[in-house]
């Protein structure tokens, strides 16, 4: 017998010895009475607490978690079975999950569930029971809530441990890519940003016509990859620092200055000053680079993008961004239309050269900052950074357009056209990154049951 099943056996069984039928109606009706109360109180609690506000937003709890709250207290509160109990077990594993996945401490939901039972045990006291049976009702409430919590926090501590070794894989992937191409790329992001600004000071063209660097290809890579790459180097926090000068003192002054005359030598030595800048990024961005050795380690080997193992240490990061500086951020779920009809008709040689094209033009039309996975079979999945929705839908749409126009080269001079079906999901604050990654899927295959080869919205 699995163990939450034999675990039910046993809470049933004590149950039945402790509490009559008088007592567990009488906790059911408080809660089919007051559920939506005791959920306020509970999520006006959280709120409260300093510690709960990296993790909660007001928008979240109403429309997504203060509901979630109230169906479990009816699961675990109204059964009236040892199936329905060993079900309402089971959903604990899920909710313990799905807090780890959001990051959220175990004591914070300890201290919720405290809170909880104070306030059924108070309603408890309202109610006409005797005293023999109103203490065997606390004790029913404490004796659920507290075997609820155990099976929470064991799927927590599980979960918690399976991401952190993923964490771990991940930063040991990144150290696998092809670092002297990533080096490149960003080496090439930061001086066409400098010759653009050599340009504009040579011309005498005002600066408001450029992006600032936080702002530029190299900015966004900056504050979505490199801290994966380089969590724990000393060079990071310094390229951050640089970037912070050039874009907080020195370009503002260059831009709305009082002197208008770039040739001024005030002028002239503030452009000076932000080369400096740029120079000292360039050196601290190489050593950084220099520091990491070529690992071949997680990659897709087919089309070498991110493995879907790492996808939970991307969304969790994401959503902890964009909840910390408003931001807002997209998932896009990506299927090939009938692919399996290119492997029965050309063979696996030419649905591996599909896979490998289609990858490429993904790649293609997203950002530096952007991650895009091999997310299994012939889905891909994108993670855009620091986006809306409608922006997003511009992307999905430029991807899709592209793929549609795309002729796959084969063997034997012969070539095959296709099409995707993209599924397009926008935060919406939840906390949980699997609740995005639904989302996305269920709406991927809106679009495929609509017809194929366009994008739904979640």
């Amino acid at each position: 017998m699995p163990s939450t099943s034999r675990l039910a056996q046993e809470t049933w069984q004590a149950l039945a010895e402790t509490s009559s039928t008088t007592v567990r109606n009488s906790v059911a009706e408080i809660i089919e009475r007051d559920k939506l109360e005791l959920a306020s109180a509970f999520y006006r609690h959280m709120l409260s607490d300093p510690g709960a506000a990296p993790f909660l937003s007001v928008f979240a709890v109403e429309e997504k978690l203060k509901p979630g709250l109230q169906r479990w207290m009816e699961v675990l509160f109204c059964h009236r079975s040892v199936d329905e109990l060993a079900a309402a077990l089971a959903l604990q594993k899920h909710v313990g999950e799905v807090h780890a996945r959001a990051q959220i401490p175990v004591n914070l939901v300890a201290r919720g569930l405290r809170l909880l039972k104070h306030e059924i045990n108070t309603r408890l006291l309202e109610t006409g029971l005797s005293r023999e049976d109103l203490i065997h009702a606390v004790l029913y409430v404490d004796r659920l809530t507290d075997v609820a919590f155990e099976e929470m926090s064991a799927a927590f501590i599980i979960s918690s441990e399976r991401s952190a070794r993923t964490d771990e894989a991940y930063k040991m992937f990144e150290a696998g890519r092809n670092l002297a191409l990533e080096r490149e790329k960003q080496s090439v992001a930061i001086l066409e940003w400098e010759a653009r600004f050599y340009r504009m000071l040579a011309a005498g063209t005002p600066f408001d016509d450029i992006h600032t660097l936080q702002d530029s290809e190299f900015g966004l890579w900056l504050h979505h990859k490199a801290p994966l790459l380089f969590e724990d180097t000393r060079e990071l926090p310094l390229i951050e620092e640089c970037v912070d000068r050039i874009d907080e003192s020195l370009f503002p002054q260059l831009v709305f200055g009082r002197d208008k005359n770039l040739q001024s030598e005030s002028n002239r030595a503030l452009a000076k000053a932000v080369l400096v800048e740029v120079d000292e990024i360039k050196f601290l961005l190489r050593t950084m680079f220099d520091r990491l050795v070529d690992l071949e380690v997680g990659r897709d080997v087919l089309t070498h993008l991110f493995n879907r193992r790492f996808l939970p240490s991307i969304l969790k990061r994401e959503i902890s961004l964009a909840r910390r500086n408003a931001d807002s951020f997209c998932v896009l779920m990506l299927d090939i239309d009938h692919f399996k009809r290119v492997n029965d008709e050309h063979g696996h040689d030419a649905g591996d050269r599909v896979l490998q094209q289609v990858a490429a033009q993904i790649v293609a039309q997203v950002r530096a900052g952007d991650f895009v996975f091999r997310y299994g079979g012939e889905e891909f999945l994108a993670v855009l950074a620091e986006i809306d929705e409608a922006r997003a839908m511009v992307v999905a749409e430029k991807i899709r357009q592209r793929i549609e126009e795309l002729e796959v080269s084969l063997s034997g001079g012969r070539s095959i056209r296709l099409t995707v079906s993209i599924g397009l999901a926008a935060n919406d604050g939840h906390p949980d990154y699997q609740r995005l990654i639904d989302r996305a899927d269920r709406a991927l295959y809106v679009a495929k049951n609509a017809g194929r080869n366009r994008i739904a919205k979640a």
